[in-house]
């Protein structure tokens, strides 16, 4: 790959890559890992696909199978998670609007939905894609697809009707 197509690769789906792993890990520190490694595995492969749409689905797989990895790897299996941290923290403060705060409880919501649901919600909402395509890239029917994002619904429906009735 040339240093002019890598460049421009980073530069257009750096924050896609980052915000995928995100999703899946919740902290930067490990998305940010994960995201150099998917740009490296990008720098050493021969051949790349030629349109940018085949360029993204490409990122978007190695990122999940990348993601995949970790989870499996001895290393994160023997990580420290800081269970005093609230993700809803911003909310106590009396500047924050309540959109904000709103944000927040959206997010941590959907952080805590499983891995299957989260990464299914991620691609549709965030990223844009169709169920198709979200079924070809996680190598599932396009009917899983759909009841993940059924449920994921569901979820999130039902954890922010807790949340806001408070």
């Amino acid at each position: 790959m040339r240093n002019a197509d890598y460049i421009t690769c980073v530069e257009q789906y750096s924050e896609m890559v980052f915000r995928i792993a995100f999703s899946y890990f919740g902290n930067q520190e490990d998305a940010e890992d994960l995201m150099q490694d998917v740009f490296l595995k990008l720098l050493r492969t021969d051949q790349l696909p030629d349109t940018d749409e085949q360029k993204k689905a490409w990122l978007i797989r190695v990122t999940v199978n990348q993601c995949h990895s970790m989870f499996r790897s001895s290393f994160r299996k023997r990580k420290t998670w800081l269970e005093d941290y609230e993700w809803n923290s911003f909310a106590d403060e009396s500047s924050v609007e309540e959109d904000v705060t709103r944000r927040y409880t959206v997010y941590y919501a959907l952080m805590s939905l499983p891995d299957k649901y989260r990464i299914a919600v991620h691609l549709y909402y965030y990223e844009d894609l169709p169920i198709s395509e979200i079924a070809q890239l996680l190598h599932a029917k396009e009917t899983t697809i759909q009841t993940r994002l059924a449920r994921a619904r569901a979820k999130l429906k039902d954890a922010l009707q807790e949340d806001f009735s408070k």
